[in-house]
């Protein structure tokens, strides 16, 4: 092995080749990379140029092809790599022969200690630290910890087994939560946007009969207001066209009950709250069971902006407020809870008729 070696070491790095090995026409072989570093070395930059072996100092021409066109030696190569496995293979057997050694007497591993359970040789026996110890063949203590380990091996395996069952089963009952509890967000969540939406659809309503109902009232009243209006150009038309004295106090007479009663009566639009519509009392009950004395923070608004299911919301000139912090009471969310489990388990489409009814219970229980 030790001739084979020296056979396959490389003239310029005194290393085993390194492939690709080339071999020159004088049929000396080079490392590929060291036979570079010749080539600038003899300052031979060009393909058709020419340099000497190191070896035999032979000229050595390129032909236009550079180093590329070297003979690459496929033998040596072809035997360096079964020596560097046979090379291995002899060391794997170096160690295995010196792990059966003694360190301390460089005798063969042929005793177990039980007392300090270690392998010995005979000589640790006899005359070194464990010869008043209680001892065994190797072959019997290999034997018997052999199967021992196998035993503990399958008991490892079965508990490795387990815990990657169990880690699985609760990443899966993780997963399986976090949809859960997604589903309920929307569901719940829809179903309050929903009843937001149908409080806004009512109120709509109701103003609109308000609304309604005081314009009508309003109307009459502005149609009572003409009379004031037609006394004032009688009266006007009397005062500069009468014809004379007797004339003009014939006609005062005629007018003159009825202006003490206009002067004297007081009309229906001065009571203005009546035909107000109170803005605060709309809102009042538009944002019954939300706080929004705060604004949502700028962090909440990258948040929204952020979720592709909400992010319309941010996109309107409308601010966003945040609800209460203050919790329901237990037999809320007990039954809104128990609204959503059910859900889980009925068809869809009849869940979405029977929420609202159900949330506005709950919600009127809440308030």
């Amino acid at each position: 092995m030790e001739a084979l070696r020296e056979a396959l070491l490389c003239p310029v790095c005194l290393e085993l080749f390194t492939p690709p090995v080339l071999v020159l026409s004088c049929t000396h072989n080079f490392c590929k990379q060291c036979l570079e570093k010749i080539l600038i070395h003899q300052n031979c930059h060009h393909v058709n140029g020419h340099f000497h072996c190191p070896l035999c100092r032979k000229v050595i021409y390129l032909r236009g092809r550079g180093i590329v066109g070297l003979l690459r030696n496929s033998l040596v190569e072809s035997i360096l790599e079964k020596f560097k496995d046979e090379l291995e293979k002899n060391c794997v057997q170096e160690k295995k022969q010196l792990s059966q050694m003694c360190e301390e007497h460089g005798e063969n591993v042929n005793l177990m200690c039980l007392t300090d359970d270690e392998p010995i040789c005979a000589i640790c026996k006899l005359f070194g630290k464990h010869k008043d110890h209680n001892v065994a063949k190797v072959s019997e203590a290999y034997q018997g910890r052999k199967k021992e380990f196998i035993q503990k091996l399958h008991l490892v395996h079965k508990k490795s087994e387990d815990a990657r069952k169990e880690s699985e089963q609760l990443i899966s009952e993780l997963t399986a939560d976090a949809t859960d509890t997604k589903v309920m967000i929307d569901t719940v969540g829809t179903g309050l946007l929903k009843g937001i939406l149908y409080r806004m659809a009512e109120l709509h309503s109701k103003l609109h009969k308000d609304y309604s109902t005081k314009l009508e009232t309003l109307q009459v009243i502005s149609k009572e207001a003409e009379a004031p209006g037609e006394l004032y150009h009688q009266m006007e038309a009397l005062l500069e066209q009468h014809v004379n004295s007797v004339q003009f106090l014939q006609e005062d007479k005629k007018l003159k009950e009825r202006i003490e009663k206009m002067l004297e009566g007081k009309a229906s639009y001065q009571d203005p709250p009546t035909y107000k519509i109170s803005v605060k009392q709309y809102f009042e009950e538009l944002i019954k069971g939300i706080n929004i004395k705060d604004y949502l923070s700028s962090a909440c608004q990258e948040t929204l902006r952020s979720t592709t299911d909400i992010a319309e919301t941010c996109r309107s000139e409308y601010p966003a407020f945040v609800f209460s912090g203050q919790s329901p009471d237990q037999s809320f969310c007990k039954q809104l809870l128990q609204l959503f489990e059910k859900s889980n388990e009925i068809n869809q489409d009849n869940f979405e008729n029977a929420a609202p009814s159900t949330l506005q219970h709950c919600s009127e229980h809440q308030h």
